[in-house]
């Protein structure tokens, strides 16, 4: 639906929403490309160190994703969740600059699982809540959802450049720039009014009939081999974008005379990236 024919809560949903895919995926740019550059530059950890810090991330979001998605159903549009990523976001800057990097650099586990169990929260697993609630209140506003998630895309875009430029300067800056726009994110939270309009609740009442899942659904999944073959594709998948994750950040600077310069550079490059992805889907969409 057209912006203009939407109610006026309608609308300022729209616009919160817009405005919190843009900081939440800031912040995240702040943190995600330019990780293994943190790691390896400011905490001084081996590869293998790295290694271990990626892989607890990767098994706490194993395990939170599934709460999260039970959780999302079961709270529906209420706020609760997002709270809680809300304010962990907040204590971004003190998180990073005096707990998880003192730990790794103390005790490389037990800074991985503190780092794993916090990043998995708000990011790992956070994203998808965050963005299966924002899917859930754009049909419940009558809004398109793909709208207000471009704003995330230029959002990562122009983090990853700063970020790349205040990198060199000192690290620590742009986590404190991260916690200030996690206010923002509580701002925003605070002023959205996502309650479903009356057409949406005869919609989603006329759903909910609809057989509930259960174990023994998700048993008849497990003797299916096209099931398992999609399983083998994902995991290959997301194989190969964590060695990518790990390595190539710090592999792309070791080509320029100083690491602040390929740093910076390496930002520049990820910004181009990541509007270049984006406007080649809207190409695609604009063909359909």
């Amino acid at each position: 639906m057209k912006f203009s024919e939407l109610a006026p809560r309608e609308r300022h949903n729209f616009v919160y929403f817009l405005l919190f895919f843009f900081f939440y995926y800031f912040i995240m740019s702040a943190y995600f490309p330019f990780f293994p550059v943190w790691l390896a530059d400011v905490n001084h950890l081996t590869k293998t160190e790295t290694g271990i810090v990626f892989s607890s991330i990767s098994l706490f979001a194993i395990i939170f994703q599934p709460v999260f998605g039970l959780m999302s159903d079961k709270l529906g549009l209420r706020k609760h969740l997002l709270w809680t990523i809300t304010v962990l976001l907040i204590l971004f800057a003190p998180f990073f600059i005096f707990v998880f990097s003192p730990l790794l650099q103390m005790n490389i586990i037990a800074g991985s699982l503190v780092g794993g169990i916090y990043l998995g929260i708000v990011f790992s697993s956070g994203s998808g809540a965050v963005e299966a609630y924002i899917e859930r209140v754009s049909r419940a506003n009558r809004f398109e959802y793909g709208k207000v998630r471009v704003a995330g895309c230029v959002g990562w875009a122009l983090c990853a450049s700063i970020t790349g430029v205040l990198f060199g300067i000192d690290p620590n800056i742009t986590f404190w720039i991260a916690s200030g726009f996690a206010l923002v994110l509580g701002l925003l939270l605070w002023l959205s009014r996502p309650e479903s309009s009356n057409s949406a609740q005869v919609i989603e009442a006329l759903g909910a009939n609809r057989q509930a899942f259960s174990l023994r659904t998700a048993a008849e999944l497990l003797r299916m081999p096209r099931f398992w073959g999609f399983i083998v594709y994902v995991v290959g998948v997301a194989s190969v974008y964590d060695v990518f994750d790990q390595q190539f950040a710090n592999f792309f600077k070791s080509f320029f005379a100083s690491p602040q310069r390929g740093t910076e550079v390496f930002g520049f490059v990820t910004t181009g990236g990541e509007l270049a992805q984006r406007a080649d889907h809207v190409l695609r969409a604009g063909h359909r």
